[in-house]
């Protein structure tokens, strides 16, 4: 019997005790969804001009290059960059702008898309990022949409009139720049405002994704998507290990041109889009080849074939500028090693601290292309 009782005792703490733990549970729940609770953008109080006030889209020839950057997380254009780790609306712009452009020294942006040619460079980015194949059979997976920075700051709190969904108000909408929506490319019926939970818990499709044909979408911040900011560059970085002389191919088929570096301002730039593209861990020992990408800078060579100690751009103009050479211990670079296959004539640029050195070309490394032209002006 008093071994009885005592097991209910024990039965009785049990269910008090479980309890209890329920009532943690949902009070620690309760505390997430206050805490999560839907707030739209607020309205601008001051719209401002863009960093970026004039546009020359780049067409990119992504078929071809895709397949050579199909396995980086961040992906370029001449105008915009995929970042391809999901992330919630409000953490991707916060993303975006803890990047320091190192022409203006300011954060970045997420995407504005104020034209079709802008919109046809996000189509081109997203499928360098994930490939051209749409998969109309899984709409919504992973790569096939990423956030843009346009979200809706008026009339967004209640359900759309049947006769207001698909209608596109610019003066409802704006940028993370504050600067209002001029340019929209959305599904039919699109945007229709959708609302999802109840009381604290209700949030509303304020916010754009946009996916790999180019189709806008309105949907939830919560949602974790890849994402887009500005990149305004003028270099492209890609991963493929390749020759030197096939980096060259590569970036003109492309509907680019083989990286040259004609400034410091180039050099850190470049040094900006490498760690950007490659990450900033480098491989294994300094000279890894996955520590260096490949430029255009070449040595002049003499009639018999040796190195004359003079380097130009590829296309034989000048370098006007003085660029920090490598240094070893004992000698500095270039220091023009001549091998059975050849000599170092060609420049290779480290992505750990932007200096040069002049290596072989036949060794396999990452390269950068360069466009044809700056493709946005800053004021």
């Amino acid at each position: 019997y008093n071994e009885y009782k005592s097991y209910l005792r024990s039965v009785k703490n049990y269910q008090r005790l479980s309890g209890m733990k329920i009532l943690l549970v949902v009070h620690t729940l309760l505390v997430a969804v206050v805490l999560a609770r839907w707030k739209p953008d607020p309205p601008p109080l001051d719209p401002e001009d863009p960093v970026s006030v004039e546009s020359h889209p780049v067409h990119i020839a992504a078929r071809k290059m895709a397949k050579l950057m199909i396995n980086q997380d961040v992906v370029t254009t001449c105008r915009y960059m995929l970042f391809k780790r999901p992330l919630p609306f409000h953490q991707a712009r916060d993303s975006c702008r803890s990047l320091e452009w190192p022409i203006t020294n300011t954060g970045i942006e997420l995407a504005s898309v104020q034209s079709q040619e802008e919109n046809s460079d996000i189509v081109s980015l997203l499928r360098l990022g994930f490939g051209v194949k749409f998969d109309h059979t899984k709409p919504y997976k992973y790569g096939n949409w990423a956030y843009i920075g346009l979200s809706k700051r008026y009339n967004n709190d209640r359900p759309l009139k049947k006769s207001e969904k698909g209608v596109f108000n610019p003066d409802d909408w704006y940028y993370t720049t504050n600067v209002k929506a001029k340019y929209s490319h959305f599904h039919r019926q699109m945007p229709d405002q959708q609302s999802k939970g109840k009381g604290d818990r209700k949030e509303w499709q304020n916010w754009i994704q946009v996916n790999r044909k180019g189709r806008w979408d309105d949907t939830y911040s919560s949602k974790s998507l890849p994402y887009i900011c500005e990149y305004c560059g003028k270099y492209i970085v890609l991963s493929k290990h390749v020759k030197w002389t096939k980096a060259k191919e590569h970036c003109e088929s492309f509907g680019l041109e083989f990286a040259t570096v004609s400034s410091k301002e180039d050099n850190a730039e470049l040094l900006f889009a490498a760690k950007l593209s490659l990450g900033e861990e480098l491989g294994g020992r300094r000279f890894n080849n996955s520590n260096w990408v490949w430029i255009g800078e070449t040595e002049v060579m003499s009639e018999d074939g040796v190195g004359t100690e003079e380097w130009v751009h590829h296309d034989g103009t000048e370098i006007p500028f003085d660029p920090v050479w490598y240094k070893r211990p004992k000698n500095h670079q270039p220091d023009n090693w001549i091998l059975p296959r050849g000599e170092q004539r060609v420049v290779a640029f480290s992505r750990e601290n932007g200096h040069w050195d002049d290596s072989f070309p036949h060794k396999k490394r990452p390269f950068a292309c360069m466009c044809p032209k700056r493709n946005c002006h800053f004021n």
